[in-house]
């Protein structure tokens, strides 16, 4: 069970059982020589991989999708589940969460940008808690030759709590 994560919810009495990435050792943790020893280390730390204009105000708000986004720029889970994905309507769902997360679980046929190259590397877009993805949404739909995006709303979490409560969370 070394390379493994077992999550228990006593909410539906089941295990989730999640294989671990390999060591990584330049990892700010776990490597040999770490960096991040508490948990405010780590939240500076995720302050910076969050992407531009994403994260918590000033006041200590989180930002939410709607602050971000307009609202016909947006689809909920279930929606884009019934409207799109089920009716094999052709899409291409962008993932825009950092390598790390894609690869511990992602909705299948979708790609993985990160956002912060989104504007490097320049479509439907996913992510844990859909604020990244929001910021996602409205570089993409300024950007020229790309005519419609919409932002699923409330990411992988929403994603479980609507359509698929299987589907591994982090």
């Amino acid at each position: 069970m070394q390379d493994r994560l077992l999550m228990y919810d006593s909410l539906r009495c089941s295990f989730l059982n999640i294989k671990k990435p390999p060591p990584n050792k330049k990892c700010p943790i776990c490597g040999p020589t770490p960096t991040i020893r508490s948990m405010q280390e780590s939240a500076n730390m995720m302050a910076s991989v969050r992407g531009p204009n994403v994260g918590v105000a000033s006041s200590n708000t989180p930002l939410s999708v709607e602050s971000v986004l307009l609202a016909d720029l947006s689809i909920s889970c279930r929606a884009y589940d019934e409207q799109i994905r089920s009716q094999g309507v052709p899409h291409v769902l962008l993932d825009v969460r950092v390598k790390r997360q894609y690869e511990m679980c992602c909705l299948g046929g979708s790609i993985n940008i990160p956002l912060a190259d989104l504007e490097k590397e320049a479509a439907r877009i996913a992510e844990e808690r859909g604020i990244a993805s929001a910021e996602a949404t409205r570089i993409l739909s300024e950007y020229p030759g790309i005519h419609s995006v919409q932002n699923i709303t409330g990411g992988i979490q929403s994603w479980v709590k609507e359509v698929d409560p299987s589907f591994p969370l982090y």
